[in-house]
């Protein structure tokens, strides 16, 4: 089982086949973890995986797993890549533990081709409350909205997304951010069953989500980093596909 990856290599297979990569396409994972799906996709279908993630424990692990991997830290604000290098990109369980979700999809709107497409899978909510969506985003509107001082720059700080309600996303509200940004919503799939496969087997296997984490997760990695969101029978699982539009 990968660390947090509902539906494991079919999910990522199919995910591959909705967004239409062929063979060769150079592909970016970002938020590639212990590069698990990276070497998948290379060995299995085919394409050129390239993958970033913003923990070293990971990509440690990542690369001795694999040593052939293609891998680089960066914290997805700034992606160091060539402008339009990129056939597509996929983030697995991996952008809604991310920090400035609007500057991460303009950074993949640079580096990806016209034409190429993103595919995300992530958790979401299931029938939020409408004046719990509107309070968060006024909310994270109105901290990302307010100028920084000096005093900021000695802290860590977690930067709130207009997009999500308790750590996941809103559909609605996700996809106004990626048209947003200049690309075509292609696809959104359900996989909420798979989700809950996931959390089934994990209970089975270690007993709690805290035990899993522990028991996962590298020495030194922070166990909120993978799984910010508590899961609830309103938690959702999905993928979605977009294509940067040709201009």
């Amino acid at each position: 089982m990968a660390i947090f990856h509902p539906g494991d290599m079919t999910l990522t297979a199919e995910t591959a086949a909705l967004a239409g990569f062929k063979k060769g396409d150079r592909i970016l994972d970002l938020g590639c973890g212990d590069g698990e799906s990276m070497s998948f996709m290379r060995d299995s279908l085919g394409l050129l995986p390239y993958g970033c993630d913003a923990d070293q424990k990971m990509l440690d692990r990542a690369a001795a797993r694999d040593p052939k991997l293609k891998l680089r830290k960066t914290d997805g604000v700034e992606l160091d890549y060539p402008s339009l290098y990129f056939d597509g990109a996929v983030m697995e369980c991996s952008f809604s533990l991310m920090d400035r979700h609007d500057e991460l999809l303009h950074e993949l709107y640079c580096v990806l081709k016209p034409g190429a497409r993103l595919a995300i899978s992530d958790l979401y909510a299931i029938n939020p409350d409408p004046a719990r969506v509107r309070e968060e985003h006024e909310k994270a509107v109105r901290f990302l909205n307010t100028p920084h001082k000096d005093s900021d720059c000695e802290k860590d700080i977690k930067y709130p997304s207009p997009y999500t309600v308790d750590g996941v996303f809103v559909q609605e509200e996700l996809i106004y951010a990626i048209r947003d940004c200049g690309f075509e919503i292609v696809a959104f799939r359900d996989k909420t069953p798979q989700l809950r496969d996931f959390y089934a087997q994990a209970l089975m296997d270690y007993g709690s989500l805290d035990a899993f984490w522990k028991a996962n997760i590298p020495d030194g990695s922070e166990p909120c980093g993978f799984c910010r969101a508590k899961p609830t029978k309103h938690t959702g699982y999905f993928i979605l596909v977009a294509e940067k539009l040709s201009k």
